[in-house]
């Protein structure tokens, strides 16, 4: 009897890098890449994302800059010769401070991005200690919410290559009730090494939802595929993953003997777009696949086919 659990997940906050992530406490410095309200350092509310400390700084540097040029054109103006050299010298000023706002508009974004980037590079040693912090809490919010220490984990995971980390994310989302609708994740959570929970994950996720089944993980099973075998489930496994594998021809050309051994137990119509797309491609079907794939056919399918011609 499955002893999984039904649960709902929170979808993923994807972000462009994955150092957007990161909180920062105003007031002790400490890191975290978790929805904490409060830091757990100093235990006030001052977390605020590590972009927007980087804009603010940024900002002070850009209102510096404009006091600056205000304050040279000023001294311009005051000691003007004459009515004319201070009304030269204000105009100056004017078309400097606009040219000035304009460019430190434009340069905003990427100034911010370079910012965050040198934070993180002074202070590397302290991310690594808030995000240590963040990991010690996930064994705490284990034993009362495991939906949510994945959650945890998977935000950990964004930031760390850590396997242990993978490993963790993996063995929680076996506990759980996969469906088609959840934001599962697939490549972030590849590992070196077999793993038996990892290839009944992959085999899950290849059922659920296939297009999240790219070369890396169809590697990783071909690779480990006699460790599969052995597997109560193996061939259920590997079957779903080369029949996740024919969505497109580049993994066709690229896994023809996984696919050719596992071809005849595909779904139907799993098969049938092996089949046709052998016919388009006939390339593609390298190692005596385009012939393996014509015999299934022909034991299988090809009386039901010839049928629905003849009606």
């Amino acid at each position: 009897m499955s002893t999984k659990k039904v649960v709902s997940i929170r979808p993923f906050n994807r972000t462009t890098y994955a150092f957007e992530k990161l909180h920062v406490c105003k007031r002790c410095g400490q890191y975290t890449c978790l929805w904490e309200d409060h830091c757990t350092s100093c235990g006030r509310r001052t977390l605020v994302t590590i972009q927007e400390k980087a804009g603010s700084q940024v900002k002070r540097r850009m209102v510096r800059d404009v006091l600056l040029v205000m304050l040279i054109g000023a001294a311009a103006v005051y000691f003007g010769e004459t009515l004319d050299q201070s009304m030269i010298a204000a105009t100056v000023t004017l078309l400097l401070l606009g040219g000035l706002i304009f460019l430190q508009q434009r340069a905003f974004p990427i100034e911010k991005l370079r910012q965050m980037k040198r934070m993180l590079q002074l202070d590397e040693e302290g991310v690594r200690q808030g995000i240590n912090r963040n990991w010690a809490l996930v064994a705490e919010a284990r034993k009362e919410d495991e939906v949510l220490a994945y959650e945890m984990l998977r935000e950990i995971g964004s930031l760390v290559n850590n396997d242990r980390i993978r490993l963790q994310q993996v063995a929680l989302l076996q506990s759980f009730v996969l469906r088609s609708d959840m934001d599962l994740q697939l490549r972030p959570l590849l590992l070196q090494n077999f793993e038996r929970l990892l290839a009944e994950y992959i085999g899950e996720v290849a059922r659920l939802k296939p297009e999240l089944v790219r070369e890396d993980a169809i590697r990783y099973i071909a690779t480990y595929e006699v460790h599969i075998l052995q597997l109560h489930n193996g061939i259920q496994i590997l079957t779903a993953v080369a029949a996740a594998a024919v969505r497109k021809s580049k993994y066709i050309e690229l896994f023809p003997s996984l696919i050719t051994r596992y071809a005849r137990f595909m779904p139907k119509d799993r098969f049938m777009r092996l089949y046709h797309t052998i016919e388009r491609y006939p390339a593609k079907a390298r190692g005596g696949l385009a012939e393996s794939v014509g015999r299934v056919y022909n034991e299988k399918y090809r009386d039901s086919y010839a049928d629905v011609q003849v009606r």
